[in-house]
């Protein structure tokens, strides 16, 4: 073998990479990272969604039916007692604050004045078009601790339904049990029930509007749009709107038409709540 055939070749010099590389090896780890942190943070904007939705749902409508189970275990039955004396309906004697301009007379609120603490509950609203089972406690005030545990709140400048003026509620539309998430279904003509240990306050639904949310006047005894009605009792519903958005607010006026007194006629579209067939007689209500 010649000397030559058994010299080595000579190493070659390492190869650079090509022009560019080590700048994309770079670049696809920072866009790597930026893909990673933002599939994080949709994982985060999921869940916290998820709780605001369903979590604040759960614990709000676990609140709304202890709440409704401890309002209604006080509640008197004169109902009860008439049926023990053989009598249909004896409707308990009432106080009248306020009389309708048809002569209805209006009971006072006595005992929904006296419920103004922060775990007050100062009545339950009742409306038949949200739903059979639709029930939602009323609390004093329109504040987290009022209107996230799963009920409505009463604007605290607003008037009582014993009163002329503006009865007016807030409710949550899309979280912590979204008691008026289904407000939009309401319509004119829609009969809402206002029930307190002082009787039962019967409204119909007027109209309805959308607003800004600082158009505060729909809150005032004698809304624009109605008028300047200020001899009228009505009751007014608000909530976001639209559907997941608090852009604007969704405004019902609904009218008051009559007063039932404990142990009076209750309307046939309560009669399947049982703290209403406690409360009122069921046997001859047409409403």
């Amino acid at each position: 073998m010649t000397q030559s055939a058994t010299r080595r070749r000579p190493a070659l010099p390492p190869q650079s990479p090509p022009p560019g590389t080590r700048r994309r090896s770079v670049g696809s780890k920072v866009l790597g990272g930026l893909g990673e942190l933002f599939i994080t943070l949709g994982v985060v904007g999921l869940l916290y969604v998820a709780w605001e939705l369903w979590w604040t749902g759960l614990e709000a409508e676990s609140d709304r039916q202890q709440t409704l189970e401890e309002f209604h275990s006080d509640m008197p039955i004169p109902a009860e007692t008439a049926a023990a004396a053989g009598d249909e309906s004896v409707p308990a004697d009432f106080e009248v604050c306020f009389t309708l301009a048809d002569g209805t007379e209006i009971g006072c609120a006595a005992h929904m004045r006296s419920r103004t603490g922060p775990e007050d509950i100062m009545g339950t609203v009742y409306a038949p078009r949200l739903g059979d089972t639709w029930a939602a406690p009323i609390r004093h005030g329109t504040g987290a601790e009022q209107i996230d545990r799963g009920g409505v709140g009463h604007y605290t400048q607003t008037q009582l339904p014993d009163e002329p003026g503006n009865f007016a509620l807030a409710g949550h539309r899309n979280t912590n049990a979204s008691m008026l998430g289904d407000q939009d279904r309401l319509e004119p003509g829609d009969p809402i029930y206002v029930v307190s240990y002082d009787g039962m306050y019967v409204y119909e639904v007027r109209e309805r509007h959308v607003v800004a949310p600082e158009e505060v006047e729909v809150l005032t005894p004698a809304p624009r749009s109605r008028g300047g009605e200020t001899e009228a009792a009505i009751l007014t519903l608000t909530t976001c709107h639209p559907r997941y958005s608090n852009r604007q607010r969704l405004i019902h006026h609904a009218e008051l038409v009559d007063f039932v007194p404990p142990g009076g006629a209750a309307p046939e579209g309560l009669h399947h709540h049982a703290p209403v067939v406690e409360m009122f007689d069921v046997g001859g209500g047409t409403g």
